[in-house]
């Protein structure tokens, strides 16, 4: 095996090991993601409160500007049944006057069930933001874990890496231009030795006869015809 092969592989393990690093790290996400969506169930509920209790209180403004225009009225209604003299009008005063007494009757109502609802609405906020301070503080040591974790992970990664450029350094760049080309298409193995009987190792797709010979030295890559994988003779296997 020439040494340009040779560092090939090296580079491939360092790879392989960057590879199983960054899985350890990408485990990592759901546990974040769990304590995010936590996280956010809170606070959505928190913002509907709040909303919800905006809400409420545009409608007891409303409601009270309006009650005040009715009761005006009301009052008006009832200057004009006290100045009444005829029958008739006195008639249709009192209508007027029982009509707003009934509309003042069921906005008393609607403002108490206002009230209520304000009153709940505002506790369930406190309660809310509340809750989003105490799952603060009981998510703070499993993200600080996480954190620190992934921080080690990221120091691991960035120390394989460094390794990997020196290791690439012993390839030919046009080879490494190749084999980065495939293992990233791939997203894992690119180099593989031949079979005995000159078949892929990784798909097992046969090598064409007429290009077995160039390889046999071992100093020789061909690219799979069937899984387009890298591919060579282990000249120690096969003189073993």
């Amino acid at each position: 095996m020439n040494s340009e092969l040779e560092a090939l592989l090296i580079v491939q393990q360092d790879d392989e090991r960057i590879r199983a690093i960054e899985a350890r790290r990408d485990a990592l996400v759901p546990r974040l993601v769990a304590l995010d969506k936590a996280r956010q169930r809170v606070a959505d509920e928190a913002t509907r409160n709040e909303a919800a209790l905006e809400r409420e209180l545009e409608r007891l403004h409303v409601l009270e500007a309006r009650m005040v225009e009715h009761r005006q009225r009301h009052e008006k209604n009832l200057a004009v049944l006290d100045q009444a003299h005829k029958l008739k009008e006195a008639t249709a005063a009192l209508a007027q006057v029982e009509a707003a007494r009934k509309v003042l009757a069921d906005e008393e109502s609607e403002l108490l069930g206002i009230t209520r609802r304000i009153t709940d609405l505002r506790t369930a906020a406190i309660l809310s933001r509340g809750a989003i301070d105490t799952l603060a503080l009981e998510q703070v040591d499993a993200r600080t874990a996480h954190a620190a974790e992934r921080g080690s992970i990221d120091s691991e990664i960035a120390d394989a890496r460094v390794r990997r450029e020196r290791s690439a350094h012993g390839v030919e760049r046009t080879l490494l231009v190749r084999y980065d080309r495939v293992q990233s298409r791939r997203n894992g193995a690119a180099v593989f030795a031949l079979s005995a009987d000159y078949a892929c190792g990784s798909c097992d797709t046969a090598i064409p006869r007429n290009r077995r010979p160039s390889m046999a030295s071992g100093v020789v890559i061909e690219t799979c015809e069937g899984c387009g994988a890298l591919l060579y003779v282990d000249v120690a296997r096969s003189t073993a």
